[in-house]
């Protein structure tokens, strides 16, 4: 093919292969959500996101690549991201924050823990089901 030939394509079509590039980087550097959890008194929401293809082709030898994000629901705030990890031993959810197992971590499978987590329950906030709310 000449270089002549190529100057008679139109305009739009260089911006639609234009744009259909962008939108397939895009999706394949994008993790896509899966699922989300919330703890038990519903202050924090956990989101599990499968890999994007580009973390699948880097991370090749895990079954089940995953992100995990902490966010705490109100305000809206993300407390923490995971590395690309390995879901497939299972996704359990352990939410250590309040009594009678206080750790303040959140676990996630087997490789993905979250420090420091506030508490749920704390005094100035009275959450119905919290030990500390006053009937």
């Amino acid at each position: 093919m000449k270089l002549s030939n190529l100057k008679k394509v139109p305009c739009i079509v260089w911006c639609l292969a234009l744009n259909a590039c962008v939108l397939l980087g895009w999706r394949a550097t994008t993790p896509t959500l899966f699922n989300s959890y919330n703890s038990p008194h519903y202050v924090y929401r956990l989101e599990i996101y499968n890999a994007s293809l580009w973390q699948r082709i880097v991370h090749y030898d895990q079954k089940d690549p995953a992100v995990v994000r902490l966010y705490r629901v109100d305000p809206r705030e993300l407390l923490g991201e995971s590395e690309v990890v390995d879901l497939s031993g299972g996704s359990s959810i352990d939410w250590q924050l309040d009594p009678p197992v206080q750790a303040n971590k959140v676990y996630v499978g087997l490789d993905v823990m979250f420090e420091n987590i506030p508490s749920e329950c704390t005094e100035t906030a009275q959450i119905p089901g919290c030990p500390n709310t006053r009937p």
